[in-house]
């Protein structure tokens, strides 16, 4: 019993409480001074770094979309294969000779209604989001396929590309893309009304039906937005790549998961970290880039980052238990 209350007390200091709400950050941290040891400094380089931002900007425009999605109490396997879809249909649409804003804002329209439609079968069959995305990954990833013949969607205009590749004031343009998508995200979550019945439908979808808020519309909104943030995040990742790869986005979700659950928004929903959604993306980054950089097989960095995303679970319910047992420990 005394162990117990020593323990809540070292969790109750300001240390505790620090590491506690910031956890990615402290990994974050970790984990960029040992991989700056283990490759010698090249993984602190200019380049490198720049490079690494320029790969993370992509992730944390996805995984911001995720955030959303996570803290309602949703979930989306498709998120990957509808990245290469869209990007697909949006170097169709380039090569066609459509203006890039238009292009781009068809791209929305492409990833809003793949959203729906997913939106669209859990509510009207009741399904579970997990199997139906499940369901609607290889149907969208079969789409793909379709459309290109499995052949890359190539010779994009260069103005184009400069949205990936390019940069202004010496920072990379994807850079000030993720920021401003980032912000509307916060945005949502905070200043809207849409954005607070999202998450009451995450921590309590009953309490959230029976107080009068429509599931089902607010359901379809939230997958509509994660289908414009799929759609940006494919316009940033089809420019940096100057084609559209057949391959491009699958399996990210993966990555995004692990990503927003590591930055503090729980698998349980109800509550979202933005902030944090960012400091898990880099980590993802810095791990892939660090295992680049120390010649590590692609295989392996599969098994890293499968180990990764269940420490990221791990850490999650371990921290959430803590907190109920720290909040428990006060009102005692």
């Amino acid at each position: 019993m005394d162990k117990t209350k020593k323990k809540d007390t070292l969790l109750d200091t300001p240390i505790g409480k620090f590491v506690m709400d910031n956890k990615a950050l402290v990994i974050l941290i970790i984990l960029f001074i040992l991989m700056a040891i283990g490759t010698n400094g090249i993984f602190t380089s200019g380049g490198n770094l720049r490079n690494l931002i320029r790969q993370v900007a992509y992730s944390v425009i996805l995984s911001a979309g995720y955030t959303l999605l996570l803290s309602s109490g949703h979930i989306d396997l498709a998120v990957g294969c509808m990245v290469g879809l869209v990007g697909v249909i949006l170097g169709k649409f380039l090569v066609a000779g459509v203006p890039i804003p238009v292009a781009v804002l068809g791209a929305c329209v492409a990833g809003v209604a793949c959203g729906t439609i997913s939106a669209t079968i859990i509510t009207a069959f009741d399904l579970p989001p997990f199997i139906v995305t499940l369901a609607t990954m290889s149907a969208f990833k079969g789409a793909t396929y379709l459309v290109t013949k499995m052949v890359p969607v190539s010779n994009l205009p260069q103005e184009f590309i400069v949205i990936g590749q390019g940069y202004w004031l010496g920072i990379p343009i994807p850079v000030y893309i993720m920021l401003g998508m980032v912000f509307i995200m916060v945005f949502i979550l905070n200043k809207t009304k849409f954005g607070r019945y999202a998450l009451a439908m995450g921590g309590n979808p009953e309490a959230a039906r029976l107080s009068g808020i429509n599931i089902a519309r607010v359901r379809w909104g939230v997958y509509a937005v994660m289908g414009v943030y799929i759609a940006i995040a494919a316009t940033v990742l089809t420019a940096r790549s100057a084609s559209a790869q057949v391959a491009a986005g699958q399996n990210t979700e993966l990555d995004a998961i692990a990503a927003v659950v590591i930055g503090g928004t729980p698998l349980s929903g109800g509550s979202a970290n933005v902030v944090g959604t960012i400091f898990g993306c880099m980590i993802v980054g810095v791990i892939n880039n660090g295992l680049n950089l120390l010649g590590v097989d692609s295989n392996w960095q599969l098994v890293a980052k499968g180990v990764m995303i269940l420490l990221a679970i791990i850490l999650d319910v371990m921290s959430t238990k803590l907190a109920d047992r720290m909040s428990k420990a006060k009102m005692a």
